[in-house]
């Protein structure tokens, strides 16, 4: 995958909202060791042909996570991890400009700090970018998406 062309991106039709409804509810989850609930977020960008569902983790977000339809080239977790890698910069800028990135929230224009939100102070769903202790990706074997043409 790393040898591809730039990938192409467009905006999230609402025939495919529809059919990602299952997997942005809210949902009970364990974290290590402790029960909690999370709300995904939706990119509404779709990332090549838009036959996979990928998810990006943020490690300072998690049980958050943001949910995406990308390549069908994708068949497993380490294809899904490559493809982030691959296209970090297209993914995080498509999630900044829906969500912002937290540090937009934590510093002024002329980068000094200011007095950081409390964490969830976002509405579910809704979750801005935080990168900076790195992710880790996941991907959902969905064949019904693979065969939609």
């Amino acid at each position: 995958m790393s040898d591809e062309a730039i990938i192409k991106s467009r905006r999230i039709t609402d025939e495919e909202i529809n059919l990602l409804a299952s997997y942005t509810k809210r949902h009970k989850t364990t974290l290590w060791g402790q029960e909690s609930e999370t709300t995904p977020t939706l990119v509404h960008t779709v990332f090549g042909d838009g036959r996979s569902i990928i998810t990006l983790e943020p490690t300072n977000s998690r049980p958050d996570y943001y949910v995406m339809l990308a390549d069908s080239s994708i068949n497993s977790f380490e294809d899904a991890l490559e493809f982030i890698a691959d296209n970090e910069e297209l993914v995080f800028q498509a999630i900044e400009e829906e969500y912002v990135n937290v540090d937009d929230q934590q510093y002024d224009e002329d980068d000094n700090e200011i007095e950081a939100p409390e964490d969830g102070w976002w509405e579910d769903g809704e979750m801005p970018l935080n990168i900076s202790s790195g992710y880790t990706a996941g991907y959902y074997d969905d064949q019904i998406l693979k065969l939609r043409g």
